[in-house]
Order: C-alpha cells, then sequence, then structure tokens
C-alpha cells in the first residue's frame, strides 16, 4: 500500500471518475513522472497518478512521446486501472490510444461476483479468480512483500488473450539504516494458455510487453512502494523506464 501517508494531505471531494460517481472519501494521491528510453535514447515521458483509498486503488498512467520523435512513432496514450485494495485483482480498466495519428479506445468491466468480464465492444468472456490484467500485476508485484529466491505464477489476461507468467524475486539488497533497500524482480510470460484478442488492433505497450519469452524486470523500493525502473519487451523493442520524481499530495 502507500506508505509515508504523513506526508500525504487528506482530502474529500465529490469527483466523477470513469462516468462513476464515486460519495466524498479520504483519498492519499502519490504522482510519479518516468523517462522510457530505447537504446538508451530517451523516447517517451510517463506520468502515473495513484489513489488508495478504503475501497479500491485507482491508477491513471499517461505516456507521451517527446517531440523529436512525433515523427518516427507519435504516442500519446492513457490507461486507467481500478483494483481491490487487498488483493489487487482488477475491477475496471480503460485506456485511450493515439498512435500514430490512429484513435482507439476499449474499457472493461471485471464483476467481483460473476465470472465474466465484459468488454465495451459488447464481447463477453469467462474470467477466473486470481486473474490479473497487465497494470493489475504490476501494481500486484510492486506492493507484494518478496523473499529472495521466491517464485509465483500468475495468470494474466491481456484484451482477451490468457498468459501465464512466472514471477522471482532474483534480489534483495539490504540497508543498514532502513533495512531492506531495493528488490529486483523478474517476470517472464511462458506461455499462452487461452483466449482471442477483443480488438484487431492495439497500442504499442500491449504488443510488445507480452509474448513466449518476452521479459519484464522491476526494481523495487519496497519501503516507498515505489517502481524505481523497469525494463520490459523483447529484442529489438526492450525500453527501459526510470523514476525521475515523487509527488504526494
Amino acid at each position: 500500500m502507500i506508505k509515508n501517508s504523513s506526508q500525504f494531505c487528506y482530502y474529500s471531494k465529490v469527483f466523477i471518475l470513469w462516468g462513476i460517481l464515486i460519495l466524498p472519501t479520504a483519498v492519499l494521491a502519490q504522482s510519479l513522472s518516468y523517462t522510457v528510453s530505447w537504446l538508451g535514447i530517451p523516447v517517451v515521458d510517463v506520468t502515473i497518478m495513484v489513489s488508495e483509498r478504503d475501497t479500491s486503488i485507482q491508477a491513471e498512467y499517461h505516456a507521451k512521446t517527446r517531440s523529436w520523435f512525433d515523427s518516427i512513432y507519435a504516442v500519446d496514450n492513457r490507461y486507467w486501472i481500478e483494483v481491490d485494495p487487498v488483493t489487487f485483482s482488477p475491477r475496471y480498466y480503460r485506456k485511450q490510444i493515439l498512435e500514430r495519428g490512429r484513435a482507439d479506445s476499449l474499457w472493461v468491466r471485471y464483476p467481483p461476483q460473476v465470472p465474466q468480464v465484459t468488454y465495451s465492444n459488447g464481447i463477453e468472456r469467462a474470467w477466473v479468480n486470481d486473474t490479473h490484467t497487465l497494470f493489475s500485476a504490476l501494481l500486484w508485484v510492486q506492493h507484494y512483500d518478496w523473499e529472495l529466491d521466491e517464485e509465483l505464477r500468475l495468470p494474466i489476461e491481456v484484451e482477451g488473450v490468457l498468459w501465464e507468467a512466472g514471477v522471482e524475486c532474483v534480489d534483495v539488497i539490504p540497508s543498514r539504516k532502513s533495512g531492506i533497500q531495493s528488490v529486483e524482480v523478474k517476470a517472464r510470460f511462458e506461455r499462452r494458455v487461452a483466449g482471442e484478442p477483443v480488438l484487431s488492433t492495439t497500442d504499442i505497450l500491449t504488443y510488445i510487453l507480452p509474448g513466449v519469452g518476452h521479459r519484464l524486470n522491476v526494481a523495487l523500493d519496497p519501503v516507498e512502494d515505489e517502481v524505481k525502473w523497469i525494463e520490459f519487451g523483447a529484442a529489438p523493442f526492450v525500453v527501459r523506464a526510470e523514476l525521475n520524481s515523487v509527488t504526494d499530495q
């Protein structure tokens, strides 16, 4: 969960998120900034806003290519995820895509009691408990209390396709003053289990992240519950995102 809560400002307000009315409630918010590099060259700026309340955790991701790179592959994409605050199981996901002039959108609802997922284009699929999406899996990995050499299996659904990923904690670096200083976790997409894509085309993130043998490496700060850096994809499309700054609200 988001830590150092004394550094956050509690505030109450009524607002509309993803078309759902949220009643006044205490909210902890954190804004993070990352620089994404490809072949060592900064190409994309990413901002992440994470909001935590008693009943849910919500995160918004905005990825925008730098102006000089727009002529090569322009990206202005936004993703939203809402998860259970205890299990990190997905409840709602939405994306708005603008890539190379092509606009697209998708939303997905994951009903808590009905074993069925509903997509905005009308497609419905069976849903298995303890399955994650790409973004809920990232949040789960980020908040899990890892032990060195611990290995787990995660079922991950990616827009209708079910994958199985192996996740392993490969390094824990202790600090004399504050205990564990950082944790490194590696994940690998091992096999495609079932399903067919619900979209005929998708965005570049969804395209390069899942795939047999594709890897994702994450360095975590377990004290602050932050991702310090992340690498993912498959050659030649391996990218690295580095944390720039954190703002508490």
